[in-house]
């Protein structure tokens, strides 16, 4: 196991020396490492079955949980925090938590596989909604549709959740996990810019030709009307909006080149060839909305604690719904608390889960002004949401609406190629229907 862990550990190594990104661009890096992952693993649970299988566990001895989070020191505190709470209820538990500071998700799986080969296989994960799928492929993890039923706190619980938020975490109808904190996309607005131009404000439910004449209308003395960037997520909304997607239904086969797909690309490219939005690659969007470069643009609430230290008030902006053209829609990304299927303290991991999912927890880690708290209670509460912009409520209506960001277990694969062939469209060098088509083969061929 050692060697196939190693072997794996090299490709990731010149992996990220010659391809990486941050955490926007790349996750756990495609199919090929899927197979040698799932190898690795299966070898590590062979190895951790046969020491369990020589040891004698007493009943009165230290029961050990450990546990898989990622992100930054905050979080960390976050989580421990919340077993601080747990080990109040439960002093004989020993939980281990091992945070890792993500910039690629290739970290993080690095991180539990090693813990698999270990014999350490963590108990309750923190899991990106980008890695459900690739989890799930290799029997990693716990469904928790029975549990929940069996449980009255998690069953009311549950029911707090926008669906939209369950679905994202659900593969092949079984819930795998409960989600911790979620981001969305709105379209924010400079109020000034629509009063000096004599606009009304625009409201939920307007189209993408209501959108593109009004950002044209703005468009003038050196202010653009909109500016996207040529990020996977943030792009997100317009094929939501438009009732298409990057993969079917079944979450796993690419249509990248679908009608709905180039049909939204090419409204895209219309716009920035025509003047209405900045140079998409390199602009930054949020930056030149604060300093009125721009009238509109798209984010979740990621923004708002940073526009307001720069001086931006509810006088100043407000937010309202992606503009519609087949149906409502946004996207949601996020993650979400899991019990992984090696645990041998099911129970326990569970009330830790519970812990981890609670309300105190949630707002912890909505305090932070970047997460979206996941159930309706908190994020309807301007205690944790705030009063900035005057439709903060806008935020979560846009989670309901929501689909999920595309993340089959080819993740990787799917999202570099695509946005290398935006940037051929957005730099003209190729049509939108050609460089979807391109898109679309180049996937398909390196998932075969």
């Amino acid at each position: 196991s050692n060697n196939v862990l190693e072997l794996w550990i090299s490709e990731r190594k010149f992996f990220l020396k010659h391809k990486c990104g941050n955490l926007s661009t790349l996750r756990y890096g495609g199919f090929r490492m899927r197979k040698m992952m799932k190898k690795a693993i299966a070898l590590g649970l062979i190895a951790t079955m046969s020491m369990s299988a020589a040891t004698i566990v007493h009943a009165e001895d230290e029961v050990t949980l450990r546990v898989l989070n990622w992100g930054n020191t905050d979080e960390e505190k976050i989580a421990n925090d919340a077993i601080a709470r747990f080990n109040e209820e439960n002093p004989n538990v020993k939980v281990e938590q091992t945070c890792v500071p993500v910039e690629s998700w290739s970290d993080f799986i690095q991180k539990w596989i090693t813990m698999c080969t270990s014999g350490e296989a963590p108990d309750v994960i923190s899991l990106g909604l980008e890695a459900v799928n690739m989890a799930v492929s290799n029997d990693l993890l716990v469904p928790l549709d029975d549990i929940i039923t069996d449980d009255e706190e998690l069953t009311a619980k549950k029911d707090q959740y926008a669906p939209s938020l369950l679905e994202g975490f659900t593969v092949n109808d079984s819930l795998y996990g409960l989600p911790n904190g979620t981001q969305t996309m709105v379209v924010y607005y400079n109020k000034h810019m629509f009063d000096e131009a004599g606009l009304e404000y625009p409201q939920d439910g307007w189209t993408w030709d209501q959108f593109r004449e009004t950002a044209e209308k703005l468009t003038k003395d050196g202010v653009y009307g909109f500016c996207f960037p040529c990020t996977y997520f943030q792009l997100t909304p317009w094929w939501s909006t438009n009732n298409a997607a990057l993969v079917g239904e079944d979450g796993e086969t690419p249509t990248v080149n679908s009608e709905g797909i180039v049909e939204a690309v090419d409204f895209l490219n219309g716009m920035y060839k025509d003047g209405i939005c900045p140079e998409p690659i390199s602009s930054d969007g949020y930056t030149m909305f604060a300093n009125n470069q721009v009238a509109m643009v798209g984010a979740g609430r990621w923004v708002l604690n940073t526009w307001q230290d720069a001086g931006l008030t509810n006088d100043d902006f407000d937010c309202v719904q992606w503009p519609v053209k087949e149906k409502d829609g946004s996207v949601y990304g996020g993650s979400a608390w899991c019990i992984g299927s090696t645990t041998e303290h099911q129970d326990l991991a569970i009330e830790l889960l519970k812990e981890m999912v609670s309300d105190e927890t949630l707002t912890a880690v909505a305090a932070g002004g970047q997460q979206v708290p996941p159930t309706e209670t908190l994020a309807t509460s301007t205690d944790v949401m705030g009063t900035c912009p005057d439709n903060i409520m806008g935020i979560w209506k846009a989670v309901t609406i929501a689909d999920p960001i595309a993340a089959p277990s080819y993740f990787g694969d799917l999202e570099q190629t695509f946005l290398r062939e935006l940037e051929e469209v957005f730099s003209g060098a190729k049509e939108p229907q050609a460089a979807m088509d391109d898109a679309q083969a180049q996937v398909q061929s390196a998932i075969q």
